[in-house]
């Protein structure tokens, strides 16, 4: 009887963590997320008031509720390049972070200083 209910207690936790995994792993949850991948390339008299601009626009949309992930690389080969790597929860969390003052201002901060061009990506696989 101990063995019986020891195996089973076993199986029960088996099945209860693979059905979990797979509920937590559906893609009807990650279905909304989307990821933005923008690239600024700096005229280089501007590079360091862009870059101050950048800070602070990295620093405020990191603290975005809708905002899963937000970093900038610096091309190692063009040191005026700058690539915007994000993730965000739904396209409601990006229409939100574009109506955002500090989106805005630093967009009117990089206005005929450097050229913007952004790519919204859904995951494929």
């Amino acid at each position: 009887m101990k063995k019986f209910f020891k195996e089973g207690v076993i199986l029960f936790l088996f099945c209860s963590l693979f059905l979990f995994g797979s509920f937590a792993n559906n893609k009807v949850v990650q279905d909304e997320t989307l990821a933005i991948v923008a690239t600024v390339i700096v005229k280089p008299e501007y590079k360091e008031e862009v870059l101050k601009a950048i800070k602070v626009v990295v620093d405020a949309t990191r603290k975005e509720p809708g905002n899963v992930f937000y970093d900038v690389f610096e091309d190692v080969n063009n040191p005026l390049k700058f690539v915007f790597f994000e993730t965000w929860k739904s396209k409601a969390a990006i229409d939100a972070h574009n109506k955002s003052t500090h989106f805005i201002n630093f967009v009117k901060a990089v206005e005929g200083k450097a050229s913007l061009e952004a790519s919204t990506l859904r995951q494929k696989f």
